[in-house]
């Protein structure tokens, strides 16, 4: 009988604690922490593959323009700005500033080479 009223006791403290403002706090907190380094964890592979990318193609449009080479290096920073660069200048030979000719040829078949 002791022991449940003890069992009880604790249950009820718990529940008290848990409850408070400073443990909701600290516990979102925690949250927030462990999904960033989840989602880190998760990115990391694509990271990669995106950094290989960019040195791949990092001598070859070493002599554009710095407006271009910026560009380029701003598509290639994220898997979605490469599929969106891809669905509209690759696939559908849309027009498009800053890269066109044979450089935006060469970025295709590079972007085409990517897995991710």
């Amino acid at each position: 009988m002791k022991r449940t009223v003890v069992l009880l006791l604790e249950i009820a403290s718990l529940l008290v604690i848990l409850r408070s403002s400073f443990a909701q706090y600290l516990l979102t907190d925690m949250q927030h922490s462990l999904s960033g380094w989840i989602a880190h964890v998760a990115e990391m592979g694509e990271r990669k593959v995106l950094s290989d990318l960019q040195k791949r193609i990092s001598p070859y449009i070493a002599n554009l323009n710095e407006y271009q080479h910026d560009y380029i290096m701003d598509i290639t920073s994220s898997r979605g700005k490469i599929e969106h660069f891809q669905r509209y200048y690759c696939q559908t030979d849309d027009k498009n500033p800053y890269v066109y000719g044979n450089t935006r040829i060469y970025l295709c078949s590079e972007i085409r080479k990517v897995e991710f």
